[in-house]
């Protein structure tokens, strides 16, 4: 635990990047149509979350894309998380999962050109699906709606704030 606000790490969490959080961090992030999903155990006091984009890997057509971007699609995001916090000796039921972003009323000059409309129904719903193969449920979700988030995700209470960004900020 640490001793004042000074000893807490900042971090900011990029598009498809994942943080484990071994150390007391406050890990920062912005999403729109991309999910958040963090992971934490009370038992250890550890959380990891990640920020991905799209719903699936194997929907993209470039087989020699780079594996370090595996936390850029939900569903190999899921795999990544749970095999980080099984590293730290955490069991899954221990596990306090948690989901956020996938906004939709976008319209299409704000999404990325490579992205399909709907793309945020999809990733909550890749996230939701991937968690329940998994045997985990979300504790809380705070998704869809058409406005972006900033979330603040606490790697060691395992808290999130989130502020919704105004429609033009986004």
């Amino acid at each position: 635990m640490p001793q004042n606000q000074s000893d807490i790490r900042r971090v900011f969490l990029h598009t498809g990047d994942a943080y484990l959080g071994v150390k007391p961090t406050i890990v920062s992030t912005v999403l729109g149509s991309c999910v958040a999903i963090s992971m934490y155990s009370p038992r250890k006091r550890q959380g990891v979350i990640c920020h991905a984009f799209l719903p699936s890997r194997s929907e993209i057509k470039d087989i020699n894309e780079p594996s370090i971007q595996i936390c850029r699609y939900v569903d190999t995001a899921v795999d990544h998380l749970l095999k980080s916090m099984r590293r730290l000796g955490v069991r899954k039921n221990e596990l306090e999962v948690k989901l956020f972003g996938g906004a939709t009323g976008l319209t299409y000059s704000q999404v990325r050109p490579s992205c399909a409309l709907g793309i945020g129904n999809r990733n909550v719903d890749a996230a939701l699906e991937n968690l329940k193969a998994k045997g985990l449920k979300p504790l809380s979700m705070d998704v869809g709606g058409n406005v972006g988030r900033k979330l603040l995700f606490c790697t060691y209470t395992g808290d999130v704030w989130i502020k919704r960004l105004e429609k033009n900020m986004f």
